[in-house]
């Protein structure tokens, strides 16, 4: 079709040609479903090792990480603050104001 262009500008015609199909081709197929959420797997990945030795070395871990925890060196995060101590204010706070 032929766009109708204002004020001088030229005449701008749109065909189908930028798109890749013509007159009298055949459009795609629609599609029905929605793309899947993850890619599908080519490889399906291996079993967990498990037996004594997988389970000793989770014990080990978890006391690594029990005894690094324990250690002087190891920083404690802040204590979170709450709301209500910001809810009411310090007696004596912007007396000025009032």
């Amino acid at each position: 079709w032929v766009a109708m262009a204002g004020r001088g500008r030229g005449r701008r015609t749109l065909g189908l040609d930028p798109v890749g199909t013509s007159r009298g081709d055949s459009l795609p197929p629609a599609v029905q479903q929605p793309t899947p959420v993850f890619p599908v797997m080519e490889q399906k990945p291996l079993p967990l090792a498990g037996g004594e030795e997988s389970e000793y070395l989770t014990a080990l871990k978890q006391d690594f990480r029990v005894a690094m925890r324990s250690q002087p060196c190891f920083i404690q995060p802040a204590a979170q603050l709450t709301h209500q101590m910001w809810s009411s204010p310090t007696p004596g706070f912007n007396t000025w104001i009032s």
